[in-house]
Order: C-alpha cells, then structure tokens, then sequence
C-alpha cells in the first residue's frame, strides 16, 4: 500500500473515531484502554495517528479525552504521543508506564480534599445514620488509605463538615435524600429510616466513582472525576416504595454489598436485611404469596371436619383470621416489631389451590366474571378484622393463577396491596402491541396482560408486580431481554406499580446483570436509554475486563435469535423456543469468536474465570443448534473438533455444579456423543415448537 493510500485510509478511520468518540462522550468509568482511541480493543498505529492529528486539533473535542490521556496527567499532548510511541516500539507498555488512577489525588469537596472534613452526626441515637457515617468513613479509606475520617456526634467546631441530619418535613419519606453543599459543608438530609444510608452511596458512587455489583463488595474507577462540585443540590425520592430482587446473587451473603448499596428496600428474601442499621427494610410474612395452607392449615379444618377452603364458608374465615392473629402474636412475641421487622403479611391462595366449586362461591365468582372476585371479598373481611388489632399491619393479596384476573366490580380496601404475577411475554415489549395472537406457553399475550394489570389498578389503590427476570427450569439458556427490562420496569412504574418482587435463580450467565439494572431501574425509572446502557456497559468492563464490548455484541445477537421467535414466557420456556435455532447455528462460529477476543483482552485471572463461566450457556446452546450438521452428518475434523469442545463444557458444567435448573446442578446423565447436550443435560430436544 502506498503511503498516500495508508493516509487516506488513517484519515477515514479517523473520522470513524471522531463519530464513536462524540456518541460515546467521557463516562464515570473509563470503559477503553488507554491508548485505545478507536475502541477496538487493541492499541495500534491507527490509534497512534489518531491522537497526533487529535493533538494538532483535527478531531478537537469529539476525541474520547480518558483514553486520548495516556499518562494521566489531565492534558493531552506531546507527552502522550511519545508514551503511545514507546508502547508501539515496545520499550514501555502503556499500562506498565501509566497504570489506572495514576494521576488520582483523592476525594473531594468543592475542590477540597475531604480529608479536611469532619462526619458530623446529627442523631446519634439514629442506627442507619450511624451506619451511614461508619459506610462512608469505611470506602474513603478503601479509596484513599490515607484519609481517616473523623466522626463526631451531635455537634461539632469543625471548619469544614459533612453534616448528616434527618429529614423533619416528611418530604423525604423513608428512602429520599438532598444532597447539597451549603458555605464550606456538604449536607445531607435524608428520610429517618434508609435515606442516610442511601445518600451515602448515591455519594460514593455518583461523585467518587464507586460501583457496587452482586458478585463481590466493590469496584472504585479512579479515572472518575471524584469531587462534589460547588452549588450541588442532588435531590432523591424513589417512585417505587418496595424494591426486592431475589436473585440468588442478592441473598444474604451480599445483603450489603448489592442490597441495600442499590437502595432496595424489600426483604422478602434477605432476612439479613432486618437490622436496625440497614432501616429494617419492608417483610412480607406468611409464604409470601402463598398464605393459605399457614392460616388455613389442614389440621385446623380436620377439627371442624371441613375438607376444601372455601372462601364462602364462615368456618373458614374464622379459622384464617385466628391463625394469623396467632402468627403475628407469636412473632411480637419474639420480639419482632411492627414497622420494623413485621411489615406486611400474605392473604392469599397457594398455587397449589383450586378454586372452591360451591354454589355461593360459583355465584360471586360467575357475577364478577373472575376467580378472584370471591378472594378479595374474603382477604377484604380479613382485613377489617385485623385492622382492628395491628392497624400498621398491611395485607397483601396476591393475584396468581387461578386468581390472576381482575374482577369486573369488587375492590381491595384501602390499606391492602395486591402483588400482581406478572406472566405476559418475555420477547415482546409492554405497550408494543407486537405479541402474536397465540401468545405464550399460557397462551397469555402482553395486549391481555395489560389490560389485566390496568383493570387491577382500579381495583386497589396500592398495587407491586411478582417479576421472572430468569428462565428458572431452563438456567443454559438466560432471556434476551435486556431492552425489555428497561422498558417493562417503566411502564409499570409509569401506569401505578408501587413495588416489585423479583424473583430467579442465578444461572452463571447474565442473571446478576439483570438483577443490578432491575435494582437501578426501580429507584429512578425516568433515566434514559443512554444511561441505560452505560449501566450495562460499565458493568461489562468491570465484570469481563477490556474486551466487554464483544460480550456487548454477542448480547446483541442474544436479542436478534429471541426477536425471530414469537411470545415466550419468562420463567419456564423451552430454550429453542426462545432463541432460533438456525440463527445460534448460523452464528455460532462468530459467538466463539468474541469470546476468544474477549479472553485476549482479559487481564486477571478473575476476568478470565467470568468469561469462561459466561460462556458455558453460549457453547450449550450452540453445539445443541450444529449437534446435526456438525457431529452427525460432518466431516471428521468437525466431528473431532466438535466432540473435544463437547466434553469440555460437559466437564466444567459437572465439576463446578453450574446452575441447570432450580432443582438442579451440575448434569445428572453421563457423558455422550450418541446425543445433543440438550438431550443429554435436560433430556430431551427441547424447544422449537411454533406459535
């Protein structure tokens, strides 16, 4: 090639870059190497170019400034291209030379070191504040061993301080926070309850950097801008009363580390969570959704001879509101208090549960055109009864099975909320009007679900949403819905939802991803799709290191295999029914691919063991699509190829007794090339079926 040709073609991936970099604009994490200007992954001499015609004020500000800054002095110049030159030549690695943070000085304060700043604590006698200022005083050291913070209680002489104070307006809530710099102080004032709490890491994370996952305790990018700037005023209440993710990665192991640091406030799943320090959090007692078989018990009804829970039946409603008085004396009792650890309590059928028959129930139920029109009746006596002896107890009913649709009439009192199980299709998006006319596994569409749920929010005034982000029987094949979160949470939020219960198990794929957007999804539903995706992208780059945008493409290619397929269900469809399986056998060789380019870029051991664990689902599903064309019927390279990648995932599946079900892990049935390892991990050729 002749240099004038290699000019032409340095000055067209310039303008290349000089797009990406103006659309990509400098984030809080530095999600491309430095060096790596046009975010390919590599540094090289289109990189070089580039930064000596950016330098000379051809690309001007559209430059990606994090990546362009090589020696992280805060300058782009001479200095950088002659450290760019030394990596090319090979006499000094970029990231040897400069490593991340290098240039970091700390935290700050309106340009203040916050070493010079005292924690002032305003109610001593509050835990949660008291927490607060320990949390806070903690990551500063974590960031910068240097500083120590001082805590002082009540008042304080100091200069310069952050002053945390309850909220005594109410404006707040339990959960809502201002932050706010004030002469030389930085003030928080937050709701009594969590607000402290969540105000500090909305600080430690929206202004120094910090990002906390639910694999682990937390990731700092000291390439972040770490300082709290003058005339702040940074005010906070959520939309969403309770936020409970049931993720397996979200249980009580890391109750702090992804509870409460992404400000969810349901415990339903966390009872690590019912601690003064972390303000109790929101507990729904009684079998969540399924309540009856504890205050209905069957040996209480084998007393009085009855033999079906009948919601008509006098018997029945007395046996229900004496044992659940008993429940909630028995946990006062044992010292749980009301509006700390005892919330709310369950009212409601077990899915196990049929519909009573008889002629009083058939009756209410045919006049309201629904099951349910009889259980809100009932959980409605219930709740009067119990109202009169705990008053700040909340009922929840749930809307479930059978009971799933709303009544043409009846309406839950004031005071009770309904938990509304959301089974509509997982592929297509709420309000879209794309569902097909057959619908999912259930044969229910999202035009239906819709208007349920819609119908629903006038029959109560307070209404949560039981979410299946996860394929629970089938965990080696994740959903693709990653666009479909942002939208859903969305238009929940946006048509009533006041909490959500999201429940699923952990798989080893994408499921604690989806848990960490539910979680930021649910405190502010009104970001946008770009903030989205930098949530995505960010955790990407922490998780998988360097090379999280061949993950990010492959995900893409997650959502085109679901978008050939029609409506699926969330929690239970078959793998081949959710994704096309030409499309994974088409594509299946690219997949590899990224995934090889990702492991290239990794630099820790740990970025290679998440890339490796995440690609397990990716090789299931794709030796599954080419068992035919490759194992079958290919040649005897493919043949040995394919048996050699076969075994390898079918060892590390076994060894590392990897998630295949909610009842399963690790593969129950020897190893075999006589089958496709969907037959042979679930036992059948699953999926394909058309709606």
């Amino acid at each position: 090639m002749t240099l004038k040709k290699l000019i032409s073609v340095f000055i067209t991936v310039m303008m290349l870059v000089s797009a990406l970099s103006s659309a990509m604009s400098v984030s809080a994490t530095m999600l491309y190497r430095k060096g790596d200007l046009n975010h390919d992954g590599t540094i090289n001499a289109i990189d070089s170019y580039s930064l000596k015609t950016g330098i000379a004020g051809a690309t001007g500000e559209t430059m990606d400034q994090t990546a362009a800054d090589v020696n992280g002095d805060g300058v782009i110049n001479a200095a950088d291209s002659y450290a760019m030159k030394l990596h090319m030549s090979g006499k000094g690695f970029i990231d040897q030379l400069y490593p991340e943070g290098c240039g970091w000085q700390g935290f700050f304060i309106m340009g203040t070191p916050i070493s010079e700043y005292t924690v002032l604590v305003t109610d001593p006698d509050n835990p949660n504040m008291v927490f607060a200022a320990e949390e806070l005083k903690k990551y500063v050291k974590l960031g910068d061993p240097e500083t120590v913070l001082s805590i002082e209680n009540s008042s304080s002489s100091a200069e310069k301080q952050i002053i945390l104070r309850a909220d005594s307006t109410g404006e707040m809530g339990t959960d809502g926070f201002n932050i706010k710099t004030e002469g030389d102080d930085l003030i928080i004032t937050a709701g009594a309850l969590r607000g402290t709490m969540y105000a500090v890491y909305e600080l430690l994370e929206s202004y120094y950097g910090y990002r906390f996952y639910p694999y682990g305790d937390y990731e700092l990018d000291k390439n972040s801008p770490s300082n709290v700037p003058e005339e702040t005023d940074d005010t906070q209440i959520p939309r969403v009363r309770y936020r409970c993710v049931g993720i397996n990665g979200y249980h009580n192991s890391y109750v702090e580390s992804s509870t409460i640091k992404n400000k969810l406030s349901g415990s339903t799943d966390q009872s690590a969570l019912l601690q003064a320090r972390y303000g109790w959090g929101i507990e729904r007692s009684g079998g969540n959704g399924h309540s009856f078989k504890t205050f209905i018990p069957e040996e209480k009804m084998s007393l009085q001879n009855l033999t079906k829970r009948c919601l008509s039946d006098e018997k029945i409603f007395n046996i229900c509101v004496e044992t659940m008085l008993e429940y909630i004396e028995a946990k006062l009792a044992d010292g749980r208090v009301i509006g700390h650890d005892l919330t709310e309590v369950t009212c409601s059928y077990d899915d196990s549960d049929v519909p009573c028959a008889c002629r009083k129930c058939g009756k209410i139920n045919r006049e309201e055109g629904a099951f349910s029109g009889n259980l809100v009746y009932f959980v409605n006596r219930v709740h009067e009864k119990i109202m009169k002896v705990y008053p700040d107890i909340r009922i929840v009913m749930t809307a479930y099975g059978e009971w799933h649709d709303a009544p043409e009439k009846a309406t839950l009192n004031e005071g009770i909320t309904l938990l509304y199980c959301w089974n509509g299709c997982a592929n297509h998006l709420l309000g879209s009007d794309t569902c097909s006319d057959k619908g999912n596994y259930l044969g229910t569409t999202n035009k239906k679900t819709e208007a349920d749920f819609l119908k629903w929010t006038e029959r109560c005034s307070d209404i949560y949403v039981w979410y299946y982000p996860t394929n629970i029987y089938y965990m080696l094949s994740p959903q693709p819905n990653f666009e479909n979160l942002y939208n859903d949470f969305r238009w929940f939020i946006n048509n009533g939802a006041n909490g959500f219960y999201v429940k699923g198990t952990d798989g080893g794929s994408f499921e604690s991803l989806d848990g960490y957007l539910i979680s930021r999804l649910m405190w502010d539903p009104d970001m946008t799709k770009d903030e989205y995706e930098l949530l995505i992208k960010e955790y990407l780059k922490d998780t998988y290191g360097y090379g999280w945008m061949y993950i990010y493409e492959y995900m893409g290619m997650l959502t085109e295999a679901g978008n050939l397929k029609g409506c699926v269900l969330n929690d239970f469809e078959l793998p081949f029914d959710i994704y096309s399986r030409p499309y994974f056998e088409e594509n299946y060789d690219r997949m590899c691919y990224l995934f090889d380019m990702a492991l290239n870029q990794a630099d820790t051991d740990e970025e290679r063991e998440n890339i490796e664990r995440l690609s397990v689902h990716m090789h299931f599903l794709g030796l599954s699509a080419v068992y035919e064309s490759r194992y079958v019927n290919g040649t005897e390279e493919q043949r040995e190829a394919y048996a050699d990648k076969w075994q390898w995932l079918y060892n590390y599946i076994d060894s590392n007794s990897m998630t295949v079900s909610n009842t399963q892990r690790g593969i129950d049935s020897p190893f075999t090339l006589e089958k496709s390892p969907m037959v042979v991990i679930y036992g059948e050729d699953v999926g394909d079926g058309e709606r």
